[in-house]
């Protein structure tokens, strides 16, 4: 991954980390454009209409704030994407973190070398910790390949939950070239 695109996925991490979680149980943490994670811990999909779907960790389903009843294999599935949501968020907030302390180690790298003359050891010492990072952000595109396959499961089971079934095949594929 460069460096370029590095920071960029960590700047998007970190700002993402910052903003998913909150005290008020009424509110939601955006994640990204397709799910957001509210402060009890269920996830809210969202439809490109504005439509809202809230996944519970049961597997429970409300569409438009309804019950809607679902078969066990269909519970099974939305558990499964609760599931990977959650460890979706987890990655990024820890992805996002380590970038942020790779870029602050970058700084001071930088500047204890040019303060001594040995700019040669800069790259080496800051390559070790992107390493890091980008080993981290492969297991948010790992855990967003999860949250697909989830995705397309849970609507082959649950029809209704089609329209918030938002992630696309090229966003998975784009996260893994970047």
């Amino acid at each position: 991954m460069s460096p370029i695109r590095m920071s960029g996925l960590v700047l998007a991490t970190a700002l993402l980390g910052a903003c998913s979680h909150g005290g008020d149980h009424s509110r939601t943490g955006s994640m990204f454009q397709h799910l957001s994670i509210t402060d009890d811990g269920d996830v809210i999909a969202h439809a490109r209409d504005g439509g809202k779907a809230r996944i519970t960790a049961a597997g429970d389903l409300e569409i438009a704030g309804r019950p809607v009843s679902v078969s066990p294999v269909g519970r099974k599935r939305l558990q499964g994407y609760h599931a990977d949501a959650l460890a979706l968020r987890h990655d990024a907030i820890a992805t996002g973190k380590a970038g942020v302390q790779t870029g602050l180690h970058a700084l001071d790298a930088v500047a204890k070398g040019l303060g001594s003359g040995d700019t040669d050891s800069i790259g080496a010492e800051v390559n070790g910790r992107a390493d890091k990072v980008d080993a981290l952000a492969d297991t948010v595109c790992q855990d967003l390949a999860r949250l697909y396959a989830d995705q397309q499961q849970a609507t082959a089971a649950i029809p209704a939950f089609g329209p918030y079934a938002t992630i696309e095949r090229h966003e998975v594929s784009d996260c893994h070239t970047d």
